[in-house]
């Protein structure tokens, strides 16, 4: 009896079935890449859902938000600390009564005994989407550069509205929901509570962030536009620009002085993550009107811009 040889692949089956395979991997990973940025996304929407419900307990306790941060004041409108931010005020109110207790409110942000509790990172602070995120990072001081200390990073920032936390002056006529040392009750947020944001997202792309303060005479350094920086409230405190948010290095061409330091942005593809005042959670796109932005940022009418303060930023 003959036997029956088995034929093998030709060339030409086989580079068709490697190009099949080619195809299918090339449909799968990019829908395995969005799988996980909606995941990481979902996460990011978590830890604002949390602070939205810490920020809830806290009105529930005290008739009010919690201070942007709460700093005693120069003659020259300056911050002369401690800077305890908003974060830290929620911390009970987050489950990290224990870190909490940490902190010595007797002492300087910046004081050794204020170390463990500065270098603490909280993953309820971090953004999974922010690839260049660093768990805490050199504060520096104004004017010299030198380090004043280091401190856990954040990817959360507090909605200062319209005005910029640089402005000295502005820091006590904000126009959102966190400034310096007032706090907002709810009669203030007239537009109402789902329409004002409370708190956004900021990445490292813009600059560094932290959760537990603003030690005085610090800078934030501004990690697009090199060389140029912001003043320390933006640590913790983010305004919109009429540019709107996710703003790129391309715009700062048409005006070298700006520096986009204090903005909210993300590493989200398309928009970003923002808390409102009613605790929910509103990924917005970029391509808002950034008017409309502008609107939702502020607590009460249109947006001031630090009109009536100084000459507009804007």
């Amino acid at each position: 009896m003959s036997r029956r040889i088995p034929k093998a692949f030709t060339l030409i089956e086989l580079l068709v079935v490697i190009a099949v395979i080619g195809v299918l991997l090339a449909l799968l990973l990019p829908a395995l890449g969005m799988a996980r940025e909606a995941a990481r996304r979902s996460n990011c929407g978590s830890n604002l859902r949390q602070l939205g419900v810490g920020l809830h307990t806290y009105l529930t306790a005290n008739g009010c938000f919690p201070p942007g941060y709460i700093s005693e004041v120069r003659d020259d409108h300056d911050d002369d600390g401690p800077g305890w931010s908003w974060c830290s005020m929620l911390l009970p109110f987050v489950e990290q009564q224990q870190l909490y207790r940490t902190i010595r409110h007797d002492k300087p942000i910046a004081d050794a005994a204020n170390e463990s509790t500065r270098m603490t990172s909280l993953a309820l602070f971090i953004c999974p989407s922010d690839g260049e995120f660093q768990s805490n990072v050199e504060i520096p001081r104004k004017p010299s550069g030198a380090a004043v200390c280091r401190m856990a990073a954040s990817n959360y920032i507090g909605s200062a509205g319209s005005v910029r936390p640089t402005c000295k002056t502005c820091r006590d006529y904000f126009d959102g929901v966190f400034g310096r040392n007032k706090a907002i009750t709810p009669k203030n947020i007239r537009d109402g509570f789902s329409q004002t944001l409370a708190a956004g997202e900021r990445a490292f792309h813009w600059s560094s962030p932290v959760w537990l303060g603003v030690p005085p005479d610090s800078k934030l350094v501004d990690r697009q536009n090199i060389g140029k920086f912001a003043a320390g409230p933006g640590y913790v405190l983010g305004t919109t620009f009429k540019d709107g948010f996710n703003i790129e290095k391309e715009i700062l061409d048409a005006d070298e002085e700006l520096s986009f330091s204090e903005s909210f942005g993300s590493r989200h593809p398309g928009g970003a993550n923002f808390l409102c005042c009613d605790g929910g959670v509103r990924f917005i796109w970029e391509t808002i009107d950034p008017d409309v932005m502008n609107k939702l940022s502020t607590r009460s009418g249109n947006p001031k811009g630090a009109e009536i303060i100084h000459d507009s930023p804007f």
